[in-house]
């Protein structure tokens, strides 16, 4: 199984991990994981699949390549439309890093993605396909890999407004409607109720 570290991992980082892969301890946790880096991926400005400043062709690119799994540093791509449409249509399993991760140095980085390693390894054989999860910026043992909804959040987020607009809308129709009972019968109805 193919894994691409994207464009906001340390290069330094997905070589260092390259090299792990042919360690014996590494190759307990990780049967037949290929560390690859997104940048093998990418295309120029002059393919045709090129899209200035998107990550979607060359996550397609992974995909033909047998490509299942990104660990990422950028968690805005589940919030562009065209990158987490190619995530989930690809099926893709992706892990991103938190924020915090974002200002560490490179030791630190390198340190905490050992640390998960072997939690991460057993889920992508396992896990299912599209998925996003969340990688914890914590060293301590009781803590776990997070899952994240692969859903768009803004086109869930307007779905529920338009269920609430329909609700309110109903109840305004229903106060509007006039009852068809004279005036006596209705409060003598709803006496008896």
């Amino acid at each position: 199984m193919k894994i691409a570290f994207d464009e906001h991992i340390p290069t330094a980082l997905v070589r260092m991990f390259a090299g792990f892969a042919s360690e014996r301890q590494f190759q307990k946790l990780s049967v037949g994981l290929t560390i690859r880096s997104a940048r093998d991926y990418a295309p120029t400005k002059n393919d045709p699949d090129y899209i200035r400043k998107s990550d979607a062709p060359w996550i397609r690119r992974f995909a033909e390549d047998n490509g299942k799994v990104i660990i990422s540093g950028d968690l805005n791509m589940m919030n562009r439309p065209l990158e987490r449409t190619a995530l989930v249509q690809e099926g893709m399993i992706v892990l991103f890093f938190g924020q915090p991760w974002h200002g560490w140095k490179f030791f630190k980085k390198s340190a905490l993605l050992l640390h998960w390693w072997p939690q991460i390894a057993p889920l992508v054989e396992t896990a299912p396909s599209p998925s996003f999860w969340r990688i914890p910026p914590s060293w301590a043992d009781d803590a776990t890999l997070q899952p994240i909804p692969t859903s768009d959040k803004k086109l869930t987020k307007i779905e529920r407004q338009k269920a609430a607009q329909v609700v309110v809308a109903r109840r305004r129709q229903a106060i509007r409607e006039p009852s068809t009972l004279p005036l006596f019968e209705a409060s003598s109805a709803e006496q008896k109720a």
